[in-house]
């Protein structure tokens, strides 16, 4: 029973610091897609400024 209870505290324990790894791992993510979504702003209104001035 004891080692029941040691086996599953474990697991908990490696699942919690996995989530946590995901958590930190997505919340990269998110951060590479703004940025990604901003220079495309920004592409896009670099070609709309230059063919109005053409």
């Amino acid at each position: 029973m004891r080692e029941d209870m040691l086996r599953v505290l474990d697991q908990r324990d490696y699942l919690v610091k996995e989530n946590q790894r995901l958590q930190e791992e997505l919340e990269q993510e998110r951060m590479k897609v703004l940025q990604m979504k901003q220079e495309q702003e920004a592409q896009q209104k670099e070609q709309a400024l230059s063919s109005m001035g053409a």
